[in-house]
């Protein structure tokens, strides 16, 4: 079997390395057992001195389950465009707020047997809209949608968050 043709071999690798019980590590990451998969939830202040801390985790956790070299490269250039974004503009003018990041190992679907790693990233601030002239900048939600499938973000009066996923396979 191939290592990223079935979820079942994912999940089984997660729970063997993690055991079915939640417990945070030394970097102060979550490992939660959510229906028999494996998942990585982080909370960190919206600082950019977080987001070497946050690669750092998301590494570790996908070493841990197998995640081939060339999705990691995928999941944290797509998480870290997200992270960076909410890291910049949602907490503007105000002291920085949280950050969310929840990873989450799940089946495609009926048609397809390769899982993927469903992403969200999430902050409590405000949206900016994208400007018009973007000069050099302002590229990073445009390089989600080219790593990941089933992009959304949503704004609220309550923050932002940005889902999408990172196909393990296929």
């Amino acid at each position: 079997m191939e290592r990223g043709d079935d979820v079942r071999f994912w999940e089984a690798t997660a729970v063997s390395r993690y055991g079915p019980e939640e417990h945070r590590d030394a970097r102060d990451r979550t490992c939660v057992d959510i229906g028999g998969t494996r998942s990585l939830r982080l909370r960190h202040r919206a600082d950019p001195r977080e987001l070497t801390h946050i690669r750092a985790s998301i590494s570790d956790w996908a070493e841990d389950i197998g995640v081939p070299a060339d999705v990691l490269v995928d999941l944290q250039l797509a998480v870290g465009e997200a992270a960076a974004n909410s890291i910049e503009h949602a907490y503007r003018g105000r002291a920085p707020g949280l950050l969310e990041i929840d990873l989450e190992v799940r089946p495609r679907g009926s048609t397809n047997p390769h899982p993927v790693i469903a992403a969200r990233v999430a902050d409590h601030g405000r949206w900016r809209p994208a400007p018009v002239a973007t000069g050099y900048r302002g590229r990073g939600l445009a390089l989600i949608h080219q790593l990941a499938e089933n992009v959304v973000i949503s704004a609220t009066g309550v923050g932002t968050q940005a889902c999408f996923e990172i196909a393990l396979a296929g």
